[in-house]
């Protein structure tokens, strides 16, 4: 069982507008979210002028899998308008995550924060595929397949199928490592790039989402897997956001494979648009690539782990109180033969 507890910090005059909005507006429409309320305390119990009081709201949610489906739904406009309004009457609130004091708690795991290097200079790109056009993914695959093998300077291309492109993914994750950036601009400027990698996207593709990669972190755990499943996360940063909550949220984001062995390669990098970018959308803040040696890895315990949901999470979520990435991101994943990640990584030296 989880506890989520909101905490909400007000004058005593307002306190009761903010407990009208959760009876008459929040809590039959977070039942049917599986959110279960339980109770709703003020502390300090006094009504004084001198300070803010703090109204704690308590529910109940069954379990991880619970939680993952409550937070499924609460992308709304309608949760959107009522958080809205009762930030006009809070000073701050908070939604944090609770568990028996008596339950084991899972501990980190061996994995350093060891330094890495970063070797060339990568392009990712998600590639979504025009609908209704028949063989029009077979097709693609096999035209870029064959630019990336005659693409001069290139020095590894995959071209991988994401297996849900129903989570704002497109149908192909294709990545392109070069040596440095000279040699892209260099492969962009191609023959072979302007007279047949350029009409084949813009035939196929409604949206071509291409960025290169700034290294900001990364780690290997296991170098040589083979047969896996490669993660592509795209995230932006709201525009609230300072540079000191991208930092902590970087930094968050960077411990989740002490937390999560089943992460076993990862890489965090800003991300910068390259020319052929093509995407009707607010321009991308990072790319979050994780490597799993299976499927279940990333949509089973990875899912489940505490510190995914009750920590990372609360950057992504509108009714967390801090959040600071916007909840329109890309989740793609798909299976590789070799690590792409260890191509690239290595640890760094004095």
């Amino acid at each position: 069982m989880i506890i989520v507890q909101d905490r909400i910090v007000a004058t005593a005059a307002r306190l009761p507008a903010i407990d009208r909005l959760f009876r008459e507006r929040y809590r039959g429409a977070a039942g049917e979210r599986g959110l279960q309320w339980l109770s709703s305390e003020v502390s300090p119990p006094v009504n004084i002028d001198e300070a803010p009081l703090t109204l704690w709201v308590r529910w109940r949610l069954a379990d991880a899998g619970a939680f993952w489906a409550m937070r499924a739904q609460s992308g709304t406009p309608e949760i959107a308008a009522f958080w809205a309004e009762v930030d006009q009457y809070c000073q701050s609130r908070e939604r944090t995550y609770l568990q028996d004091a008596a339950s084991d708690l899972p501990a980190p795991t061996l994995t350093t924060d060891a330094p890495v290097n970063t070797r060339g200079y990568r392009v990712t790109a998600q590639l979504t595929v025009n609908a209704g056009a028949q063989g029009a993914r077979e097709a693609l695959a096999r035209r870029l397949t064959k630019v990336a093998a005659n693409l001069p300077g290139l020095e590894l291309g995959t071209l991988a199928p994401n297996l849900a492109p129903e989570y704002a993914a497109g149908h192909f994750t294709w990545d392109l490592l070069f040596p440095d950036a000279a040699t892209a601009a260099k492969a962009w400027d191609s023959d072979g790039w302007r007279e047949q990698a350029a009409p084949c996207l813009a035939e196929h593709c409604g949206a071509v989402h291409a960025l290169a990669l700034e290294t900001i972190g990364g780690g290997l755990r296991e170098p040589d897997i083979a047969g896996g499943i490669k993660r592509t996360a795209l995230f932006r940063l709201l525009p609230h956001s300072d540079a000191d909550t991208a930092r902590r949220f970087e930094q968050d984001l960077l411990a989740m494979p002490r937390h999560i062995a089943e992460i076993r390669n990862w890489r965090l990098s800003r991300a910068r648009p390259v020319a052929w970018h093509r995407a009707d959308v607010a321009p991308w803040s990072y790319v979050w690539e994780q490597e799993f040696a299976t499927l279940d890895g990333l949509t089973g315990p990875y899912m489940a782990h505490p510190h995914h949901w009750s920590h990372i999470d609360r950057w992504f979520d509108p009714e967390s109180g801090i959040q600071a990435i916007d909840a329109g991101l890309s989740h793609a994943f798909g299976p590789f033969d070799h690590s792409l990640l260890a191509r690239e990584l290595s640890a760094a030296r004095d």
